[in-house]
């Protein structure tokens, strides 16, 4: 019997045809609002116009009366929840403070669009307009938006915790006070890099089936396998009794990449109901309470001889991350202080961060996570030192390039 050896395929250098395309250009995809399962009922989420409020009371009377109505429950209504939203990172070995987020809120809400009641029913267009028929009194509280301002402490967002600081964190190499102090050249500046939406094509979505002790969830995510965890430890089932589905994902950019509260209401009240939920998120809501990026204000300190060499650069970054904390929210900036010095040799290099509450909606991985940001800053800071030299930008970039025999490249941080 004679061995027929096929040569191995051959992947670098050639192109690859992309296996969704057909399906994706023909109109043949399935996304979440595509898909109807029998008895499937429909939700809609009522939310606070308010950016600090207590909540003094919720009136529901007007939206049950409504033919079609199932149910509407409140936080109150959600208290077998075993645990509240996650955050899963931080930085290691620093100390967060991390307030509670509950899918709906309990007592009182944090930021605009903050979830207080959720409506289901038979159809898509009546749990909408009931929803509007939920009356909710709120008793306002001070607001604050300004990161800068939050710092202060005067105004907080949580008053639990005493403070709007929500976690410090500092990296550095070399000796940077040093090298600025030895600088022909020292610009000291402010930069701001404003909040920003994900805003993918198709906004969020998810159905929840809760059937005989099983859950399966059809979800838009970017993290299945999170959102399968996180249900496990919310609800008290095992995890090998969760399946999560991402059919396709019309756009994520990270702005999907989060376990969502409207994910959690749909789950629990399947199980709650007996049937099939499924919610379908709004443009204004997707703009309003899908997780955004950035925002945040950024003290610069760059040293550089007279001759456009660089030779220190110090950020103190203020990360407005929101009234809550998503599942990265306080690493964001630290994924980018790890990169800091880009592709430019700059021996002594510190980033000090400081998270801040704010009454907004909170801050996450938006394409990028982090190294956008730090990326602007960096590029700014060179624009305006190669100003105050007199250079031609594109040559003070050239001349502190890291140059090929430089390669493997070891950075002030020890990241080759």
């Amino acid at each position: 019997m004679s061995t027929i050896e096929q040569a191995p395929a051959k992947w670098v250098g050639q192109s690859l045809r992309r296996k969704e395309d057909p399906r994706l250009i023909r109109g043949h995809a399935t996304y979440i609002d595509d898909i109807v399962l029998p008895g499937m009922l429909h939700a809609a989420i009522v939310r606070s116009p308010e950016a600090h409020a207590r909540i003094v009371s919720i009136d529901a009377s007007a939206a049950l009366d409504r033919p079609g109505i199932a149910g509407v429950f409140t936080g109150e209504d959600m208290s077998d929840l075993l645990a509240p939203l996650p955050m899963a990172w931080a930085p290691p070995g620093v100390e967060v403070k991390t307030p509670e987020r509950w899918p709906l809120a309990r007592g009182r809400v944090c930021h605009v669009g903050d979830a207080v009641a959720m409506v289901v029913g038979e159809d898509k267009y009546v749990v909408v307009d009931a929803a509007q028929d939920v009356l909710v009194e709120y008793e306002p509280l001070p607001v604050v938006v300004d990161v800068e301002e939050a710092l202060k402490g005067e105004t907080l967002v949580h008053e639990s915790l005493g403070t709007n600081a929500a976690h410090e964190w500092s990296m550095g190499g070399g000796d940077v006070e040093q090298a600025l102090a030895d600088a022909d050249v020292v610009i000291e500046r402010r930069i701001v890099n404003h909040r920003t939406a994900g805003a993918a094509i198709e906004t969020r979505g998810c159905i929840a089936e809760y059937r005989a002790g099983m859950l399966t969830v059809w979800s838009s995510t970017q993290v299945p396998h999170l959102v399968r965890l996180f249900y496990a430890v919310q609800m008290g089932i095992s995890e090998d009794k969760v399946r999560v589905i991402a059919p396709e994902v019309g756009g994520g950019f990270g702005s999907k990449l989060q376990v969502c509260a409207e994910e959690t209401l749909c789950a629990w009240a399947s199980r709650k109901i007996g049937r099939p939920v499924k919610w379908i998120e709004t443009r204004s809501e997707n703009m309003a309470v899908s997780h955004h990026g950035r925002d945040q204000v950024d003290y610069v300190r760059m040293g550089a001889k007279s001759d456009g060499t660089i030779t220190a650069f110090h950020a103190k970054i203020i990360q407005d991350v929101g009234a809550y904390f998503g599942l990265l929210t306080p690493m964001i900036p630290e994924l980018g202080a790890f990169v800091m010095t880009d592709c430019y040799r700059i021996p002594a290099v510190k980033t000090d961060i400081v998270g801040v509450f704010t009454n907004k909606f909170f801050t996450d991985a938006i394409r990028g996570a982090g190294r956008p940001e730090m990326t602007h800053m960096l590029e700014v800071t060179i624009d305006q030192l190669a100003a105050e030299l007199g250079m031609d930008p594109v040559e003070i970039r050239r001349r502190n390039f890291i140059q090929p025999d430089d390669f493997p490249y070891e950075t002030p941080y020890g990241i080759t």
